[in-house]
């Protein structure tokens, strides 16, 4: 991916055990044109240890609930679990 860019942000509900919200994202890959995708993201958290962990990661993009098994499963497992670890939001919503 040559480029990735956050357009906009728009928390939808946050308790303490559940955040979701919506995300418009522009991916530009190489040698190819950008493409804005538009997700809703939920993530269901839990405290372990007085740490903050995603128990639950759902990821839709454009309108589209991706599999929840075999390969796509695994990626969205790694994708909850880490991505928010080396991700930063934005600085205003």
């Amino acid at each position: 991916m040559a480029r990735s860019q956050t357009l906009a942000t728009e928390i939808v509900s946050s308790t303490d055990s559940e955040l979701v919200f919506k995300l418009r994202q522009e991916y530009k890959p190489h040698l190819l044109p950008a493409k804005a995708v538009n997700s809703l993201v939920s993530l269901a958290l839990v405290k372990e240890d007085g740490v903050e962990k995603v128990k639950y990661h759902k990821d839709m993009w454009n309108e589209k609930d991706y599999s929840h098994e075999g390969l796509g499963k695994i990626f969205k497992t790694l994708n909850g679990d880490y991505l928010t670890a080396i991700t930063q939001p934005p600085k205003t919503l």
